[in-house]
């Protein structure tokens, strides 16, 4: 029965933090969806950081409340659990900033499939994007892979291969394709998440069946 608790306790940590991660976003494209609308009409569009600034004052409140509803939880779990949160929490951090950033770099014009195929990208938010991700995502699984078990180190193992022949299977056959002007030109994006999609498909399996 502790252990059940500790679980649910778990599962409401990571929950809440996800869903204000998910409505800060929401935040920053309701407030560019709104400033693109009144440039469309011919309109003084919303200055660029409103957005950023109300969606930043939103989840620091909520964070604060948050971390006060689940002090006691976070006191019961241990100290792998809690490099775990720790992890998972840097990475969601890590993606929510670009995933803002992005959005509000975004021409009025140009949805976000339009700019990711387009030269919409500005050199700042390339070079800042680029140091989040790889920086980032090292410090993240530096810590993540040191929280782990070996049930979710299995899992993860498995999944990166499998990731990984989601790749290199329909790479080279897509570049001999272009090459021969059969295919159109590789799009490594789309490579990419294809990659991302079956990892976490088969990560998600081995974890929680």
């Amino acid at each position: 029965m502790p252990d059940d608790a500790r679980d649910r306790g778990m599962v409401s940590i990571i929950g809440w933090a996800t869903a204000i991660v998910i409505a800060t976003g929401f935040i920053i494209g309701a407030f560019a969806g709104y400033s693109d609308a009144i440039a469309i009409r011919g309109g003084t569009p919303l200055p660029v950081w409103l957005g950023p600034l109300v969606a930043l004052a939103f989840c620091g409140a909520a964070f604060t409340l948050y971390a006060r509803h689940h002090r006691a939880n976070w006191r019961q779990w241990s100290a792998r659990k809690r490099r775990y949160g720790l992890a998972i929490a840097l990475l969601a951090l890590i993606g929510g900033i670009v995933g803002a950033w992005f959005s509000v770099q975004l021409p009025h014009d140009q949805g976000p499939f339009e700019a990711m195929r387009a030269d919409a990208f500005s050199p700042a938010f390339a070079i800042g994007a680029s140091i989040l991700w790889v920086v980032g995502l090292a410090a993240g699984m530096f810590f993540y892979h040191r929280a782990i078990d070996d049930h979710e180190q299995r899992a993860w193992l498995w999944a990166g291969l499998a990731g990984w022949y989601a790749f290199v299977f329909p790479a080279p056959a897509w570049w001999a394709l272009h090459r021969a002007g059969i295919a159109p030109e590789p799009d490594v994006m789309l490579l990419f998440l294809v990659s991302l999609v079956v990892n976490s498909l088969v990560y998600l399996w081995l974890k929680f069946r």
